[in-house]
């Protein structure tokens, strides 16, 4: 899954998702991805991690890969933090 408002994913083999509802349905339907690839700022007040925190609530056992695309340096920082908590979690 790539989430992101303005950008689009380099190939046809991505999902897109362009905000964090969108993103959340896409896994309802579909499942968790296997990858996904965040953007921080997704337009107005959502971000990445409102769906980050609605995915782990939701989804805390299933695991994703996952890289960060976001020119916001700190949302960035946030989303990492975020997931590699979760992950150790796990352990």
């Amino acid at each position: 899954m790539f989430l992101d408002d303005v950008r689009y994913p380099p190939d046809a083999s991505w999902i897109l998702a362009k905000n964090s509802e969108e993103a959340a349905e896409i896994v309802e339907i579909l499942g968790v991805p296997k990858f996904i690839s965040f953007d921080h700022d997704l337009g107005g007040n959502d971000t990445a991690m409102v769906f980050l925190k609605w995915l782990i609530s939701n989804y805390h056992d299933r695991d994703f890969e996952y890289a960060i695309h976001s020119a916001n340096p700190i949302g960035s920082k946030n989303i990492e933090s975020y997931i590699e908590s979760w992950k150790k979690s796990k352990l």
